[in-house]
């Protein structure tokens, strides 16, 4: 019994550690701004505006479409921390901020 409540704790420490906020470093321009994924609230952050998130299809790997007031684009993850998202007309590149 000891052991499957150990085990059982561990499982919930290891889950809540699991990010839910995700931090970018983009660059658009040569300029280096901030962006925040926030996966439970289902918004992003960029440059002052928020917008609302859902899960989209549209991207290779995983990725949101981000809305607000009738703009929209979709924010695509790739491999080792690499997003991307096109507003616009430009291309916004970011790296995962660890």
């Amino acid at each position: 019994m000891e052991h499957i409540l150990i085990g059982a704790f561990a499982a919930l420490v290891s889950s809540s550690a699991c990010a839910e906020t995700y931090n970018y470093i983009c660059k658009k321009s040569g300029q280096t701004s901030q962006l925040k994924v926030d996966d439970t609230k289902n918004i992003l952050q960029w440059k002052g505006e928020t917008y609302r998130l859902r899960e989209t299809e549209d991207c290779a790997k995983y990725g949101w479409r981000a809305e607000k007031h009738g703009i929209t684009f979709d924010f695509c993850t790739a491999t080792q921390g690499y997003a991307d998202f096109r507003k616009n007309g430009e291309t916004v590149q970011c790296n995962l901020n660890e």
